[in-house]
């Protein structure tokens, strides 16, 4: 995963984006200037202030659906095989466009991750 600064973020209604990193001290992450229908700027500010958590959650995500035994719960399931296979993608996509990085396709994983292995 790339650097960013930590989530949770917050907007304030002036425009400031803060974060809120578990445990830190709140810090400015910089300041958005917004035009159009108030209702669009606020949905705008909650889409930016959760991105980073949102980003966080999805890779996690990616990992847990890459396991063996998940793998093949998705894959021995008819009634949820396709649904399932078109949202990994789409997930996956997302992914690589936050992040910038080529992901492998799934059910295949990164063999270089080793979040979930037993220390």
């Amino acid at each position: 995963m790339p650097r960013y600064t930590p989530g949770p973020w917050k907007m304030r209604p002036n425009g400031e984006l803060w974060s809120y990193s578990r445990g830190g001290a709140p810090q400015q992450v910089g300041t958005m200037s917004w035009t159009g229908k108030a209702e669009e700027r606020d949905g705008n500010s909650r889409i930016i202030a959760g991105a980073a958590d949102l980003c966080e959650s999805l890779d996690e995500l990616m990992l847990i659906i890459s396991q063996p035994e998940v793998v093949s719960a998705i894959e021995d399931s008819p009634r949820i095989s396709a649904k399932s296979r078109m949202i990994i993608e789409n997930a996956r996509t997302s992914l690589e466009e936050v992040t910038g990085k080529r992901l492998p396709e799934w059910p295949k994983r990164d063999p270089h991750d080793r979040r979930l292995e037993s220390t």
